[in-house]
């Protein structure tokens, strides 16, 4: 039982640090793939099911091109619900950075770069930011 609460936590917590959830990423239902003693509590399904494919709790899916969040319903049955304005904010602040980041992975100014060069690049920065973490 406590396991169940701690990944309700984990998945509502993680809604944020997530950009959103494309429409393949979720569980398809029909496949057998979904521990269903995991989302499902006295009846009722702890998830959102969108074109036949499970969320769990907090995941952020683009439907009709406005972001919707699973929550849970009055009667614990999950529900697709609009993002408040603080959580809309985020998830645009949220879309800019991952962009912007892709960006810096993938260009050198104006000109593009492999993945080879985007992965020799990406490892001189980590160092660099642990080095000067180091001397702090």
């Amino acid at each position: 039982m406590k396991l169940r609460y701690l990944f309700i936590a984990l998945v509502s917590v993680s809604a944020f640090s997530q950009t959103f959830v494309e429409k393949e990423e979720g569980v398809a239902i029909g496949n057998g793939g979904i521990p269903w003693e995991l989302f499902v509590d006295r009846g009722k399904l702890l998830g959102c099911i969108y074109d036949s494919r499970f969320y769990s709790l907090g995941s952020i899916l683009v439907l009709e091109s406005l972001p919707r969040k699973c929550e849970l319903a009055s009667d614990r049955t999950g529900m697709w619900a609009q993002l408040s304005e603080a959580e809309m904010l985020l998830f645009k602040e949220n879309i800019e950075t991952q962009q912007k980041l892709e960006r810096e992975s993938t260009y050198i100014g104006k000109d593009p770069i492999n993945e080879e060069e985007a992965r020799v690049i990406k490892y001189l920065r980590r160092a660099k930011a642990f080095a000067d973490k180091q001397q702090n």
